[in-house]
C-alpha cells in the first residue's frame, strides 16, 4: 500500500474550501471535506485512478463529484507516496 501525503498547500486548500462553504452551510462544508479526504484515500489502492494532467504528465488530476461542479485533486506519484499537491472547486481559477 502506498502512503498518502498532503502538502501544506493542499491542507490549506481544504481549510479554505471548508471556510467558504461553512458560511452557507456547516453540514455541507463538513461533507465536502470528508468526500475529498475519502476520494484521496482511494488513491492508495488505485494510484493511477486520476487522469494525467497536461502540460506536466508527472501530475494527475482526480475529479471528485460533489454538488453541481465538484472538485479536482491534483497529485503526483513519488516512490511509495501519493502526494496531494492542490485541491480546487471545479469553478475556481487554477
Amino acid at each position: 500500500m502506498t502512503n498518502l501525503v498532503w502538502l501544506p498547500d493542499a491542507k490549506d486548500d481544504l481549510k479554505r474550501l471548508h471556510a467558504f462553504i461553512k458560511t452557507y452551510n456547516t453540514d455541507a462544508a463538513n461533507r465536502a471535506i470528508q468526500t475529498l479526504i475519502s476520494a484521496a484515500q482511494t488513491l492508495q489502492d488505485f494510484p493511477e485512478k486520476g487522469h494525467p494532467w497536461q502540460p506536466d504528465l508527472n501530475f494527475r488530476e482526480l475529479p471528485v463529484r460533489f454538488g453541481s461542479k465538484g472538485y479536482i485533486i491534483r497529485y503526483r506519484l513519488h516512490e511509495n507516496n501519493i502526494v496531494i499537491v492542490r485541491v480546487w472547486h471545479g469553478l475556481e481559477e487554477r
